[in-house]
């Protein structure tokens, strides 16, 4: 039986970085799921500036909760290829995933759904300060996605920083785990893999 872990933090707090750390130590024992495969395909002609994309309707949580449930019963699943140019999912492409010892799934709003919060054997908050996201935000979007700096700070503005407050930050105090600073915690993360480790020996007898 697998071992879900969640992990949940605002855009730019490190959550990649996190799930990248417990992959690494878990090796060929760990897979990482992120969320940002699960976003709907934005309608033709709709102007992606206009557009929430930190909301939770911004998500496909159903075939999301669907695939998780799928792994958690020891089934693969194809993942969405979603792209951050066109804004819609590639349909001739997706990632297959075979269900793992360990699965990490990563994403803004990971524990939005209590269905789907309820699936998560261990939950993990990645907390950092809204300038140091913000910056690594502006870092990203320029150098990955083509985005003007400008663009970026009205789309932090109008979208981001307000759904922050309402959707992602109330998912912290429901956490097992908040992790300050992210990747750069090394003793909190060291704490993180010994809690897994248990927790996989518990679950996989």
């Amino acid at each position: 039986m697998s071992t879900f872990v969640a992990i949940a933090g605002g855009s730019g707090a490190g959550k990649t970085t996190v799930a990248n750390e417990v992959v690494r130590h878990f090796e060929k024992k760990a897979i990482c799921l992120n969320m940002d495969s699960y976003y709907k395909d934005l309608d033709a002609g709709v102007d992606p500036r206009e557009v929430n994309f930190d909301a939770p309707s911004a998500f496909d949580f159903e075939l999301f909760f669907k695939h998780l449930k799928t792994l958690k019963d020891g089934n693969s699943i194809e993942v969405p290829s979603y792209s951050f140019v066109t804004y819609r999912r590639d349909s001739l492409k997706t990632t297959h995933i075979e269900p793992m010892n360990l699965v990490i799934v990563e994403g803004i709003l990971v524990l939005y759904k209590d269905e789907i919060r309820k699936l998560f054997d261990l939950t993990i908050y990645v907390d950092e300060d809204a300038d140091e996201r913000l910056i690594r935000r502006i870092e990203r979007d320029t150098k990955e996605r083509g985005r003007s700096i400008e663009s970026i700070i009205s789309q932090y503005r109008k979208f981001v920083a307000p759904a922050f407050r309402s959707f992602i930050e109330p998912q912290k105090y429901s956490c097992d785990i908040i992790l300050p600073r992210g990747g750069e915690n090394k003793i909190g993360l060291s704490i993180i893999m010994g809690a897994l480790e248990k927790i996989m020996s518990l679950t996989q007898r």
